[in-house]
């Protein structure tokens, strides 16, 4: 089976230059943040990197970031997409920066990946060589160390996911056991760069298995 490339974008972005005591107060935004970006993506794993990455970036921080139940499939609108996530900076040029970010991100240095075409059998695999601040509060990452973000169907990305543990000297620091609120399974490895492209490389290889031989022991 050949893997291939799946299109991930933003489906809704917007910001708000300067927010009331009101709305800062409901989302607990830090002191000294007055500006706000909200943003959607039609995959959650695509969007939590992509935030991320703009924290390594930007002043902003990740106020709130959270899939939607079942994902892209169930959401409640047009623009929807798979997730939510809130991005706050102390003035709206920060956030504009980070969104610049996130959009480079999604567009450029991400993706979704499947098995010969069939979106059935998607996945999300990808070595990020140094963490940023959203992923040390939300993986348990160490704030500029490497980490690897595998995501795919329940059984089989559990399976994969032993393998990588197995195939390099990385230690996981999270893990979503299936079914997540996406209906899927995914963890985050982390270790040293080479470490974390050899375990992302391991899961793919094992996730090909397992989705070419769905009834073998």
């Amino acid at each position: 089976m050949r893997v291939e490339k799946m299109g991930v974008r933003i489906t809704s972005q917007k910001i708000i230059p300067h927010v009331s005591e009101e709305f800062a107060a409901a989302y607990g935004l830090p002191e000294g943040d007055q500006s706000v970006a909200f943003f959607s993506v039609d995959n959650d794993d695509a969007a939590y990197l992509a935030a991320d990455d703009a924290t390594k970036k930007a002043r902003v921080h990740i106020v709130h970031a959270e899939t939607f139940y079942g994902g892209r499939s169930c959401s409640w609108s047009k623009y929807g997409g798979s997730i939510l996530i809130l991005m706050s900076g102390p003035r709206v040029d920060d956030v504009r920066s980070g969104m610049s970010y996130v959009n480079d991100f999604i567009s450029c240095r991400t993706g979704l990946y499947c098995f010969d075409g069939d979106a059935r059998t998607e996945f999300y695999a990808q070595t990020i060589a140094r963490a940023g601040r959203y992923s040390s509060q939300a993986f348990g990452v160490e704030e500029g160390q490497s980490y690897c973000y595998l995501f795919g169907n329940p059984i089989e990305s559990a399976y994969a996911i032993e393998k990588a543990l197995r195939a390099g000297n990385t230690v996981m620091t999270r893990y979503w056991s299936p079914p997540s609120v996406s209906n899927s399974c995914g963890a985050v490895l982390t270790g040293t760069e080479s470490a974390c492209k050899t375990a992302t490389q391991a899961y793919i290889d094992a996730l090909r298995f397992a989705t070419e031989n769905p009834m073998n022991l």
